[in-house]
């Protein structure tokens, strides 16, 4: 099975993992015990455990005093824009991760199915988010207020 944990911090995201790994072992353990009780557990079979770490997702957080995000909310201000924060999985997370400022924003357009073979796309609305990319990136630079 694959399992993906994510969280926002290093420290809780080492406990929601070893909550799932002393979980899988005691289910792991309740069967064999089932099993023996069935007397169905004899010779050499046996359940075993082992799990690979597929990849890792650092986990960083953009300060709420940051100019890269004041840049941004700056952008939306001018275009009248109502954006919403949230948090995932993004290519911002390795420059967070070691105290780069990063962010990752949508450019526009609407879309849906995200990594599945439905996932679909339609721009409608691009102008609105490039400007949106545009007016952060001159503000950052120091070329707009």
């Amino acid at each position: 099975m694959k399992v993906d944990l994510r969280s926002e911090s290093d420290m809780e995201l080492g406990k929601i993992e070893s909550f799932l790994r002393d979980s899988v072992q005691s289910g792991i353990d309740e069967e064999m015990a089932a099993a023996r009780d069935r007397g169905m557990a004899g010779g050499t079979t046996t359940l075993d455990l082992k799990i690979s770490v597929l990849g890792v997702r650092p986990a960083g957080e953009l300060p709420e005093n940051s100019p890269l995000l004041a840049a941004l909310l700056a952008a939306d201000t001018r275009l009248e824009n109502r954006s919403r924060r949230e948090r995932s999985s993004t290519d911002a997370n390795i420059p967070l991760s070691v105290g780069i400022p990063a962010i990752s924003i949508g450019a526009g357009g609407r879309s849906g199915g995200a990594h599945t073979t439905e996932e679909w796309f339609e721009p409608t609305g691009r102008e609105l988010g490039l400007q949106r990319v545009a007016l952060t990136l001159l503000a950052v630079a120091g070329l707009e207020q």
